[in-house]
């Protein structure tokens, strides 16, 4: 005789190895971008110069690169979570990599919109210079 509170059968699905590294193969290359954009507001920051332009535009940058990598982050595990359930339907993201696309369009014209936002540059007079002239 069988016991009332005894475990039911689980049913375990098979998850196939090429979609579980398809999802993973995603992963990194969401993070290689996200690297991409960090190394270029470290870039900036390390070879831009000293000014407030050059840190916005690597705050910028690294602000993206963050995001990015919590998306893909977040992507990883629903699509795993996805996959252990079994689930079908639609896997790709139409929506992700055109907002990617334009925030570096957005980030590249903030950087050339700073960097040639420059005010007419008057040079110091000072005193000494001014006394051998005369």
């Amino acid at each position: 005789m069988a016991q009332q509170g005894s475990a039911t059968p689980v049913d375990f699905k098979l998850i196939r190895p090429k979609n579980y590294f398809a999802n993973e193969r995603t992963f990194i290359n969401w993070l290689q971008l996200a690297v991409t954009m960090g190394g270029l507001g470290l870039a900036l920051l390390n070879f831009g110069g000293n000014g407030i332009r050059v840190r916005i535009s690597a705050f910028v940058f690294e602000t993206g690169a963050l995001a990015l990598i919590v998306y893909a982050y977040t992507m990883f595990w629903r699509r795993a979570n996805r996959l252990q359930r079994g689930e079908r339907g639609s896997w790709d993201d139409q929506v992700v990599p055109v907002i990617v696309v334009m925030f570096f369009i957005f980030a590249t014209a903030i950087n050339f919109g700073l960097t040639f936002h420059k005010k007419a540059y008057t040079p110091p007079v000072d005193n000494l210079s001014v006394a051998t002239m005369s």
